[in-house]
């Protein structure tokens, strides 16, 4: 469990024309690297402005353009938590995507590169929130994973329901550790 069982359990749970989106973030990179698509532009993200947060409201955007297909939305807790408001257009919209939050509590990338150059940690750690509850909170399902097959239910539950689904993966600070 971590960062990486998180992609590669949504990767094998969710169907193939599954769109997704990624905002900024460590989480990015890593899924980068194992998100396979099955056509152009099955992941659209965030890229040379490094912008967080903006996973979700692209999301959105797709799940607008084709609301037939699966669409899927990978952001850092940091970054949900500058967009969660975007929630109650997809609940006034009556969208289903599915919003992941990697929750560690960190901005993990930035967390990362200070201590590779040796730095104190600062200004990179925070809270722990219940991003289920904030979902629940706009309308949508809410759900806190920490295991494969919790997040598995969680996804198939989402794919079948009539609203969005905040599911909260959480994971360990420093998950990304030799992995990015």
């Amino acid at each position: 469990w971590g960062p990486a069982g998180v992609i590669a359990e949504c990767r094998a749970t969710l169907p193939p024309e599954t769109l997704a989106t990624a905002d900024s973030g460590a989480h990015r990179i890593l899924l980068s690297q194992m998100w396979h698509c099955a056509e152009p532009r099955g992941l659209i993200q965030s890229s040379g402005l490094c912008t967080m947060g903006c996973a979700v409201p692209m999301a959105i955007g797709r799940k607008l353009a084709q609301p037939d297909r699966p669409v899927v939305s990978f952001s850092g807790d940091a970054g949900f938590l500058m967009v969660a408001g975007e929630l109650a257009t997809a609940a006034e919209m009556r969208l289903a995507p599915i919003f992941v939050v990697f929750a560690d509590a960190s901005l993990a990338l930035i967390e990362l590169k200070q201590r590779q150059r040796q730095l104190p940690n600062g200004g990179v750690d925070f809270g722990r929130h219940d991003f289920a509850a904030i979902g629940r909170a706009f309308g949508g399902n809410g759900v806190s994973v920490s295991d494969r097959a919790q997040l598995r239910a969680a996804l198939q539950n989402a794919m079948s329901a009539d609203t969005f689904t905040v599911i909260s993966a959480e994971i360990e600070a420093r998950g990304y550790d030799g992995r990015i």
